[in-house]
């Protein structure tokens, strides 16, 4: 079900409860699911309801998540609230949590410079000195 935003065109679309989709969905509007997606969800602002579940990856603008997610989630502004359950990695520019909500997944900052983790900052060469125990000192 699309709404008209009284130019002409969807401003979203909305899956309702007890739909269940099979396939990837590539939307150019915002979508508001509040049943079942077996498949890849692609759109520009994504809510989904508290007794939704999607099983497939994520990549949207926004997303305002409530229900079941099994799949990576891309999202720029991104809010997890107290009652979804997420499985899957995570991806975003900002993102909220609200105490409850449930990620088992592993979370990534999208940044323009991201850090490099693989460079050392310690310098192997420099050593330090030995220590040496002397007779009144006893070890823990």
């Amino acid at each position: 079900m699309a709404r008209n935003n009284g130019t002409g065109g969807s401003s979203f679309s909305i899956i309702g409860d007890g739909i269940t989709i099979t396939g990837n969905i590539d939307s150019k509007v915002d979508l508001h699911i509040d049943g079942e997606v077996i498949g890849d969800i692609r759109c520009l602002s994504l809510v989904q309801g508290p007794s939704s579940k999607i099983q497939g990856a994520i990549i949207a603008q926004n997303a305002s998540l409530s229900g079941a997610v099994e799949g990576s989630i891309d999202a720029g502004d991104l809010v997890i609230s107290s009652s979804a359950r997420i499985g899957g990695d995570v991806s975003y520019e900002n993102v909220t949590i609200e105490q409850g909500g449930h990620v088992d997944g592993k979370f990534k900052h999208k940044s323009a410079k991201s850090p490099n983790l693989a460079k050392s900052t310690v310098k192997v060469t420099d050593k330090a000195l030995p220590l040496e125990l002397t007779e009144g000192d006893k070890a823990a």
